[in-house]
């Protein structure tokens, strides 16, 4: 994991701090550490000390506090509003601190995507005035402030297995899904029959369907006709919160038996998000490398059941290749795609 260094600047016309640090993880996730409590309370603040939740209402219009603490003795207390959440790219609340009442805070974070998938935290805080600004300053907050993105940093790396694969890809494929326009999606794919909007929806509602027939999964249900790019970060991110957080819920489902959720995501979805992603990038005009070993590796595992492959429906007859065909062609001609497929052909 690469150490990330934290940036403190104050301006010296205006009572603002401003805050960066960069973080390797998707913007849903360090998000999702900012808004979800049960994550926050464990990263934010210095090593020092310990943060208790009091109240958490993570939302537009709702409040928050809590309260520091220093073996079992609270030390500081804090509370503010949230002015505005937009889910994976912006939080705007009040931070005040309880023994100042009246000195309030209005902190705008924003959570910038990064070419491979990490992410560029931004805060903006503005005082009432510099005497504020400086107190807090010289109060050592800087301390707590890197502590705390420290910590944060490695909360975020303790990913393993299923939750850390899932990150990975699905950030190439939300890469894909941001950079596209909406002219691309009505593009066609490689796909017969599919457009771009199609790869997308295809991945949000069979898994959806799949996770709540099998193991009674709610979901919000999604408009991605109205806004592919929000449908599809809302759904990493509830994916990605139950890899995070696995329970002992076991999916049912009458064609592969008894699983662990996580197993299961991880072996149909997640690897589904992989091939799909050079579907989408072929649709957008794009070439897209797969990693020549994991397709060398995915058609060694698929080969041997190639028959119920075929007979479930989810791909199409192969396409013929040579032998010297790279392992990224091999693979997408056993799953029923033309290697050489380009738009308009």
């Amino acid at each position: 994991m690469t150490v990330h260094e934290t940036e403190i600047l104050a301006d010296e016309k205006v009572p603002t701090i401003e805050i960066a640090r960069e973080f390797d993880a998707t913007p849903e996730q360090v998000f999702r550490a900012h808004i979800d409590p049960e994550l926050y309370r464990q990263w934010v603040g210095p090593r020092s000390l310990t943060t208790r939740i009091l109240k958490w209402e993570g939302h537009t219009g709702g409040s928050w506090a809590f309260a520091n603490d220093r073996g079992g003795e609270e030390i500081a207390a804090f509370f503010g509003s949230f002015h505005e959440v937009r889910d994976n790219e912006r939080i705007v609340w009040t931070f005040t601190y309880e023994g100042q009442p009246d000195s309030v805070a209005l902190e705008t974070l924003t959570f910038e995507r990064r070419d491979g998938g990490g992410t560029l935290l931004k805060v903006l805080s503005v005082m009432s005035d510099f005497a504020t600004r400086d107190g807090m300053l010289s109060s050592g907050m800087d301390v707590g402030v890197k502590e705390g993105y420290d910590k944060l940093d490695e909360l975020l790396g303790q990913r393993t297995g299923p939750a850390q694969q899932h990150l990975q890809d699905a950030a190439v494929f939300t890469a894909l899904v941001e950079s596209a326009s909406p002219e691309d999606w009505p593009r066609p794919s490689p796909v017969s029959d599919w457009a771009a909007i199609d790869v997308v929806k295809h991945l949000i509602e069979w898994s959806r369907g799949f996770l709540a027939g099998g193991a009674g999964i709610e979901f919000q249900t999604l408009d991605i006709d109205a806004d592919p790019k929000a449908a599809w970060r809302h759904h990493v991110a509830d994916i990605q919160a139950i890899l995070d957080d696995p329970s002992d819920s076991v999916l049912s489902n009458p064609h592969t038996g008894d699983m662990p959720v996580a197993e299961a995501i991880a072996m149909f979805y997640t690897a589904d998000i992989w091939m799909h992603s050079w579907d989408l990038a072929k649709a957008l005009g794009l070439e897209h490398d797969l990693g020549q070993d994991r397709c060398k590796d995915a058609l060694a595992a698929m080969q041997p059941m190639e028959q119920m492959l075929r007979d479930s429906g989810q791909y199409g007859p192969a396409v013929p290749v040579g032998d010297d065909a790279s392992p990224q062609d091999k693979l997408m001609a056993f799953i029923g795609r033309d290697p050489a497929w380009q738009p308009g052909r």
